[in-house]
């Protein structure tokens, strides 16, 4: 029995033994596993870092394009007069083409560029092909840029025998590229496009990002109606809508200010406004936003108008009646038979006709007997440069057309006399006898109340004033100005400044065809993104 127990004790140690092995074998292939396992997971790790700071370094080329594209000091697109003309590019197909060939920029090694001006084309390479460091790697970026669309227009406030407007349309391909014993290849391919945007899109446009940038207060309504079809001085049919004000800050709204349309703003929020955390919206009392509130994607910039060369006279000059006043406004010689005068009394009349050429202003006061009438022409606009116009004496500034697709132009330069420095005030309709704006004629389809046919730029940093009590049918673009009202009569037209404070009785209705009248360069726009990684 002895004998028996100690063989079955042996047989069960090598069983043992084969267990042992088992577990052992199982353990080990357990742990190759795991180890295996976290090494897949490191270099799965180590692969997305890589090809994301790939692609950030393909993002980067695609901004230093974009901003060279769309950047005036760096690039400047082709025209109709100097180096690089418009008329050497084939603008009908897409891709445009030059010589046969797309139009393409590019800082790729293996993608040539096909551009008229070496210059450009150096320019592009050196501001689209670069590195960046991310801790102690370096990620390179190149780009290139094809032509996709190029299109002329009329700039709004370009005046006659100004620049041409040209806005492009670029396809956008950058490759970001990280070196060493692993690398990483993205391609970004996107769509820079610059639209052209209405320069008169809304009742009163502030362009300041402040607090109270549009500040309404008093008995003050904004709405709309369309001038077009009305002829004489038949009152057009105001709608409780289409109102709209915009701001790249917040509007103030107190008393019985009523906006009858949307607040167009990049801010959010409605409530109490401060410099630090500046809202959409303020309302106080019973002023009341009657539309809704839309989100810009950004703040809107609106061009500066060009100054004129040369400058008007600074001089001031004061009409209170026809006697001299040609010859006082510095009509003589070749230009003595544009100004004529007319009228006696109460209703004198000084018309200026210069057959389309640009007419020059000094500062001009005009009394209260005086209308100042300039003859309208067919586009594009009969220009005035005026250096600064007063209207607080009671006088009228009018225009005489024809026919109802002529307007004039009026350039405020608003200098003092060094030719410098920005006048106070550049132009003011104050005093109880204030002026007023407006279509003077009575020509068939030519409405008094057509805001389209008289039109004021001002590129200045002064203030525009409406303080009287007459009304005023026009629209002003001044996005670097204030603009102050104070008075009791209405302005039928647009008004967009740095700042819109409207403290008195007077309403703001808007005229809905300058939404399809005038143009400026609207905001550049980055989009339609694909991407893929070698």
């Amino acid at each position: 029995m002895t004998g028996h127990r100690r063989s079955s004790r042996r047989a069960e140690r090598g069983i043992a033994m084969v267990l042992t092995l088992f577990l052992t074998t199982a353990l080990t292939v357990l742990a190759a596993s795991l180890m295996y396992l976290a090494q897949t997971e490191t270099y799965a790790s180590m692969n997305y870092r890589m090809m994301t700071m790939a692609r950030y370094g393909a993002e980067a080329g695609i901004e230093r394009a974009s901003n060279f594209l769309y950047d005036a000091t760096k690039y400047t697109r082709p025209g109709s007069t100097g180096t690089d003309l418009l008329s050497s590019y084939d603008r009908t197909v897409s891709p445009v083409t030059y010589n046969g060939q797309p139009v393409v920029l590019s800082a790729i090694d293996g993608v040539a560029s096909n551009y008229p001006l070496q210059s450009v084309i150096d320019a592009f390479k050196a501001a689209a092909k670069g590195t960046l460091t991310a801790g102690n790697q370096n990620i390179a970026y190149a780009a290139s840029a094809t032509l996709l669309m190029m299109q002329t227009f009329d700039p709004y406030g370009g005046g006659a025998g100004g620049p041409i407007g040209v806005v492009q349309t670029w396809r956008l391909t950058s490759d970001g590229s990280l070196g060493g014993a692993k690398s990483a290849l993205v391609e970004i391919s996107g769509i820079a496009e610059q639209p052209v945007w209405p320069a008169s899109a809304y009742a009163a446009f502030a362009t300041a990002t402040s607090c109270g940038a549009i500040y309404l207060h008093g008995n003050v309504t904004t709405n709309s109606y369309d001038s077009t079809g009305l002829s004489g001085s038949t009152s057009p049919t105001f709608t409780n809508s289409g109102g709209n004000v915009g701001t790249n800050g917040n509007l103030l709204i107190q008393g019985s200010t009523t906006v009858y349309g949307n607040l167009y703003t990049p801010r959010t929020g409605v409530g109490t406004c401060t410099e630090g955390a500046v809202v959409a919206e303020t309302e106080t009392g019973s002023a009341d936003l009657a539309g809704s509130l839309v989100r810009l994607p950004g703040a809107v910039s609106y061009p500066t108008p060009p100054l004129p060369s040369p400058l008007p006279a600074t001089t001031n000059v004061s009409v209170t009646s026809t006697t001299g006043a040609c010859a006082a406004l510095g009509f003589s010689g070749a230009t003595a038979g544009w100004c004529t005068t007319s009228g006696s009394g109460s209703n004198q009349k000084v018309t200026i006709d210069s057959g389309g050429a640009s007419i020059y202003l000094p500062n001009v006061s005009l009394g209260s007997q005086i209308t100042l009438e300039i003859t309208a022409h067919a586009s594009p606009s009969q220009m005035v440069y005026a250096n600064s116009l007063d209207l607080t004496g009671g006088g009228q500034f009018a225009v005489k057309a024809t026919s109802n697709n002529q307007s004039v132009l009026v350039d405020l330069i608003g200098k003092e006399s060094d030719g410098v420095t920005d006048m106070a005030t550049v132009m003011d309709m104050g005093g109880n006898s204030g002026g007023s704006f407006g279509n003077n004629s009575s020509c068939s389809g030519c409405s008094v109340f057509d805001a389209s046919m008289l039109q004021f730029i001002y590129a200045g940093t002064g203030i525009l004033s409406f303080r009287g009590t007459s009304s005023a049918a026009a629209t002003f673009y001044a996005p670097n100005a204030e603009v102050h009202f104070q008075g009791t009569d209405d302005l039928y037209g647009s008004i967009l400044g740095k700042t819109v404070t409207n403290g008195g009785n007077a309403n703001i209705h808007y005229d809905r065809r300058l939404n399809r009248d005038f143009y400026v360069q609207g905001a550049q726009m980055l989009g339609t993104f694909s991407w893929k990684r070698f």
